[in-house]
Parts: C-alpha cells; structure tokens; sequence
C-alpha cells in the first residue's frame, strides 16, 4: 500500500486540518462541515464564505474557536464530488454546545457583518447546502498541519477491526515517517477517528489528512522507502502495510486546496 505517492495516487489530509505538536496528548477535536455549492452560485457563495471567514476570526480570537479551515475540493471536482468545500472548526477540547442566536449576532457585529443572522442564513440556503458533519477526534499528528494556499490529502478508512488497533498502526509505523518529512519537507500528518455520528452501516469511521504547502510539494511526494529504512531500520515495510490493510479500507481519497487558517 502505498501512502505518500506521485499525484496520480493521492492520500489524505491528515487531515492535518490543524495538527497538535508532536508529543501532545491528543485532545484535539474538529467539526468537518461538508457543503455542496448550488448550480450557477459558485462565485455567489466564494463572496459569501468571506463573511463565514471574518465571523470564524472573532470566535478563534475570543476563544471559542482553536482554529478555522476552509478547504475547496481539488479532485474530485463538479457533480462527482461529495463536498466541494470542507468548512472545519477545531477545538482543544470536547467542544461546547453552538453559539445561541443572540451570540451569534453580538459576533457577527464584531466581525462587522451588516446583515442580520437571520438573512445570512436565508442566503447561505440560497447558495448551498449542507451534505453532512461529522466530529472527529484527533489521534496523532506531525508536523505543524495545513497552510493557507497549500493542499491536503484526505484518506477515508473503514475499520475492519477496532480503531484502537488501526490507530496502533498508524501510531507506531506510519507517525515516524511523518515525523521525518515533516522536518525535512514541510509536510504534515494527523489520524483522526469517528465520534459523531456512529453506526455500522456508514460509509468510513477514520481519515488521515496528509498537509503539503505547495501544489508542486504535493506532486512530488516524499521518498517514502527511504524515510521508512531511516525511522524503521529493523521493520519490513511491505509486512507493516499489509497489517495496515488488514485492518482498514481505505475507500475513498480525496484532495482539497486550503483556502484558509485562522488560527492565534
């Protein structure tokens, strides 16, 4: 299986929307809002997504927010695409219940949006919808994660076993390498499992999100054989990818452009 590979075979945001220094517990939560841009709006709702940035700003800055993502979906693209923007609010911790209306519009004033919260999202229908969330918690990561203008890989797992034993996996083999490129390339890397929604019957119960800061970084990759020999000189890593493969599909890969990362 290979992870870290030329364009024609891409891999995952891991995504690191916004990674937790190495070594950190991983207490680390993020909300990936999945939205699909109605016909002929695409321009409307870019504008739009100015103000979401603006407002995302004010909470990040008081604290209710750890980071704010915008993502907009590289390939696929068009009616094949699942979401063609991931809009992804990170939080230190298990995240609070949302903002109340009235906070919402004293936000909103701050963030000097002129139109009233009600018409923001009567416009926001008008230009998109909504496809799914889902809160995933953070695993593990490398590197300092995603950059404005740079891409992320998105790999979508659906465990076979448990996710403590896919996270074993990727912990313990794949973390390193990350490790590794992410000092040497810029690169970063970050696993996150499924907390809300659950179930058997969904579609993938983990991602990893692989941060590249350019669009030509993301084209070459990183040498993967020769990171592996370096940080696993005694592993063979054709047995550690088969392990890997036993413990998850990976169903689906998916590669965004980051727009945006409001951060402190």
């Amino acid at each position: 299986m290979t992870r870290f590979v030329q364009l024609g075979g891409v891999v995952a945001l891991g995504l690191a929307w916004n990674s937790m220094a190495i070594g950190q517990e991983p207490t680390e939560y993020i909300r990936d809002t999945c939205v699909k841009v109605r016909d002929g709006k695409a321009a409307e709702y870019a504008d739009y997504l100015r103000d979401s940035v603006k407002l995302a700003k004010v909470r990040v800055d008081s604290g209710i927010y750890a980071a704010y993502i915008v993502a907009q979906a590289t390939y696929p693209t068009g009616r094949s695409a699942r979401c063609d923007y991931h809009l992804v609010i990170t939080w230190n911790k298990f995240p609070g219940e949302p903002p109340t209306p009235e906070q919402t519009e004293a936000d909103m004033k701050k963030a000097g949006i002129s139109m009233s919260r009600t018409a923001r999202v009567a416009k926001g229908a008008e230009l998109s919808y909504t496809v799914g969330a889902d809160l995933m918690q953070g695993l593990a990561s490398a590197g300092a994660g995603v950059v404005k203008n740079g891409y992320a890989r998105v790999n979508y797992y659906k465990f076979k076993g448990t996710q403590a034993d896919w996270a074993n996996l990727e912990t313990t083999g794949w973390k390193p390498l990350a490790e590794s490129a992410a000092k040497d390339l810029g690169t970063s890397w970050s696993a996150y499992g499924l907390v809300m929604p659950g179930g058997s019957e969904l579609p993938y119960n983990g991602i990893t999100v692989d941060g590249f800061p350019s669009w030509d970084a993301l084209g070459k990759g990183i040498p993967t054989r020769s990171l592996w020999n370096k940080v696993h000189p005694n592993q063979d890593m054709a047995a550690y990818t088969a392990r890997v493969a036993a413990s998850a599909d990976r169903v689906r890969v998916d590669v965004y452009k980051i727009l945006d990362v409001i951060k402190k």
